[in-house]
């Protein structure tokens, strides 16, 4: 067997070698590993019951639309509140006793981990505007201590948040036997919106905080 004998500096050197050879395996790996890519959403990719007749074909180019309603401080908010931003958004109203409770919890625990980047959104709708006035809005933000100019509570025309509800996030089921007036239009669903106002994904607000947040940061990833 024969013996190889190093000095002190040239281990290092063999040393320094391999660590920038395992640095460099490592990092081409990581370059190379494909991007997770969202889906981007259209009507024609969604169950009908949420989607209203006349929009029901439309498979390419649905981006959420213009609106003008109030926030929690009694500002008017428009869709220039959100230009540019990544954001969720759900439906609920602030006396309900039952899924809202854990849909605020879902978004506190967004909130918290996006609270720094102003890149990130979240809007709250009611969908009882007759009880949800500017000031009590205000009071329920203030106990799910909704960050001001990071999660908007907004409230308006009752038309105009059913409107949207229905033909901009398709956030709710078609009025039928098994629904009644606020089982309609208030459900536990959570809806993904990127910069460009494109609908990115769908989910539980009572149950799936992790995968929104996940969501999120492959949205805020380099493309």
């Amino acid at each position: 067997m024969i013996k190889i004998k190093l000095s002190p500096s040239e281990w290092l050197k063999i040393a320094v070698l391999f660590v920038v050879f395992v640095g460099g395996s490592i990092a081409s790996y990581v370059v190379l590993q494909p991007k997770r890519v969202l889906p981007i959403y259209n009507p024609s990719d969604l169950n009908p019951a949420v989607v209203d007749d006349d929009l029901e074909r439309k498979g390419r180019g649905h981006r959420i639309g213009d609106f003008e309603l109030v926030d929690q401080w009694g500002n008017p908010a428009d869709s220039s509140l959100l230009q540019g931003k990544i954001y969720v958004a759900d439906f609920f109203f602030t006396t309900c006793p039952t899924i809202c409770i854990d849909m605020g919890k879902t978004f506190q625990q967004v909130q918290e981990v996006f609270k720094d980047d102003p890149r990130v959104h979240l809007v709250s709708h009611t969908v009882m505007p007759e009880i949800d006035t500017v000031e009590v809005m205000r009071a329920y933000s203030e106990r799910v201590s909704a960050i001001k100019g990071k999660w908007h509570l907004l409230t308006g025309e009752k038309e105009e948040l059913y409107r949207m509800a229905r033909r901009e996030y398709f956030a709710v089921m078609e009025p039928g036997t098994s629904f009644d007036e606020h089982d309609f239009i208030h459900t536990e669903n959570v809806i993904l919106v990127d910069e460009k106002k494109r609908i990115r994904g769908f989910y539980d607000g009572t149950n799936e905080a992790e995968r929104i947040i996940e969501d999120i940061k492959a949205l805020l990833e380099p493309r």
